[in-house]
């Protein structure tokens, strides 16, 4: 662990932001009842709900809104690890920090199986142990942690590279035994045939359009090339040259996940090595936006809705799991509603579950209640 963290920083809001901007996607696309995007692209007729359609798919090729968020997110958690760590062993040993790494791992594995695991209903044919984001960032930050804590920052990039090669390797050179055709066919292919192996009938619901040992594999490489940038936006750089580097590292990745994906394709379902760095390139690009926005020109008012979302990320991503905001809002909004074309019902219904979700949120925040792992 080589990274210098002063006792008091300047808080970085842009991280926030980028924060509660994966959250508000994920909120909008995936989970709580508030279909924002989809009911919006509906308003405008079926030729644009056919021209967005690619937009709203986790299996077509490539970065898209529906799938990017959740590498957001990841690429966020360790974007944090390298000040996080450094505060905590101001305050406390190795060993200690070590215990809290394992411990914080544990909570979020657990929280992952209630999520998306349904191991509140108490049925085993429905029940996934390892499916959810939660889970996918508990593995990654143990091990992106523990790498932080013991080595370089030079040697960090090697292992990211490392791990972006590695992933390559498997999906192109080692097949599933018996399979013959596609190496990325949704019948099987190696991610499956691991996911079989290893996980049986409880590892994802989506089969044939996942890979999830594999996928904690290119997670780890998207998180850590989180933690990269950290090093770069919570360094000791002036304003200036951050800004420059995360701009420049953006444009390197973005393009260098476009040439690869020419040659290894850029599967969102599977993971590969050139869909990570393509999402992580926007991810960063998005940074150095908002960190020259409003870090250093000081335009901030602006992004107090995606603020608030980012404090407490975890607790309305667990809300959005547990309660269907749908149908909360369908209490304040569902008379205005039967005035309306039924595409009009469903997007003004989705606006009211999101702002349901937002006002808990808010009322965290002024109270300064933010749930903390």
């Amino acid at each position: 662990m080589n990274e210098q963290t002063p006792e008091k920083k300047e808080r970085i809001v842009s991280i926030d932001t980028l924060r509660g901007l994966a959250m508000f996607m994920i909120l909008s696309t995936q989970i709580g009842g508030a279909p924002i995007f989809k009911t919006f692209v509906n308003l405008f007729g079926q030729g644009f709900v056919d021209a967005t359609a690619n937009q709203f798919s986790w299996t077509v090729p490539g970065v898209n809104l529906m799938n990017i968020a959740q590498s957001i997110f990841i690429f966020v958690v360790g974007l944090v690890i390298p000040f996080s760590l450094g505060r905590r062993l101001l305050q406390t040993d190795k060993n200690r920090t070590y215990l809290h790494i394992v411990t914080r791992s544990l909570i979020l594995f657990f929280l992952g199986l209630i999520a998306g695991g349904h191991l509140l209903s108490l049925q085993l044919d429905k029940f996934y142990y390892y499916n959810n984001v939660l889970e996918y960032i508990s593995i990654c930050y143990l091990f992106c942690s523990i790498l932080v804590l013991n080595t370089t920052e030079k040697m960090q990039w090697f292992v990211t590279g490392g791990v972006l090669l590695l992933v390559w390797v498997i999906w192109t050179f080692i097949p599933a035994p018996g399979w013959q055709g596609d190496r990325y066919s949704t019948e099987m292919n190696i991610g499956i045939y691991l996911d079989r192996l290893i996980l049986g009938p409880h590892g994802h619901p989506f089969k044939g359009y996942w890979s999830a040992v594999l996928n904690t594999i290119s997670q780890i490489a998207n998180m850590l090339l989180g933690v990269l940038m950290g090093h770069i936006i919570l360094g000791n750089r002036d304003k200036a040259e951050k800004t420059k580097l995360l701009f420049l590292g953006g444009l390197i990745m973005f393009f260098a996940g476009v040439i690869w994906g020419q040659f290894f394709p850029s599967l969102r379902m599977y993971m590969t090595s050139s869909y990570v760095l393509e999402a992580c390139g926007i991810s960063t690009l998005l940074l150095a936006v908002f960190y020259l926005v409003i870090d250093v020109w000081g335009y901030s008012k602006w992004a107090f809705f995606f603020v608030v979302f980012g404090a407490n990320s975890i607790a309305i991503y667990m809300m959005a799991h547990l309660f269907k905001f749908n149908l909360i809002g369908t209490v304040f909004v569902g008379g205005l509603c039967r005035f309306f074309q039924p595409n009009v019902q469903n997007f003004i219904q989705a606006v009211a579950a999101m702002m349901v979700m937002w006002l808990i949120m808010y009322y965290m925040y002024r109270k300064k209640t933010f749930i903390k792992i």
